[in-house]
């Protein structure tokens, strides 16, 4: 989902909310192992400068099943709210029972495996490419640079 389709939902939930103190955090660069931004907001509600996390899609939140658990349980023990709006979920520490956390569980479980059916197919694209001989990979920023042609020495 492109984010501005992201910050519309989300435009739209914290208006019908009556939010009107809200911090958009997007993570320009990210990997597995660092999301910077998601960080900052963990930060910020630990600090108390923010008291909530809400996301479109509990999928863009964790990039694993372990990771979206843990997070959303942290957050939720320190008395943050965590709001996946697509997903249905509101989460707060006064309302957080069993059947919120095997709703969390199981859907944790699908966007894992949603995640993992994606790995799949894009490994098996790549491999059918390469075995036709195409060449994979992101093109390079700057192409490399042509030798340059001996040029003959004068008076030598």
């Amino acid at each position: 989902m492109h984010c501005e389709n992201q910050k519309r939902i989300l435009d739209d939930w914290c208006e019908k909310q009556g939010m009107k103190d809200t911090i958009y955090l997007q993570d320009e660069l990210s990997s597995r192992k660092t999301r910077p931004e998601k960080e900052r907001a963990i930060k910020m509600l630990r600090s108390g400068e923010a008291e909530g996390i809400v996301v479109v899609r509990i999928d863009r939140f964790a990039r694993s099943l372990q990771e979206l658990v843990m997070d959303v349980r942290g957050l939720v023990d320190r008395g943050g709210r965590f709001v996946a709006i697509m997903n249905g979920f509101d989460f707060q520490k006064a309302s957080f029972n069993a059947s919120q956390s095997l709703m969390l569980n199981i859907f944790a479980s699908f966007a894992e495996f949603e995640r993992e059916i994606i790995r799949e197919r894009t490994n098996e694209g790549l491999a059918r490419a390469k075995a036709q001989g195409k060449k994979l990979g992101r093109p390079r920023k700057n192409p490399p640079s042509k030798p340059i042609d001996a040029v003959p020495t004068v008076g030598a």
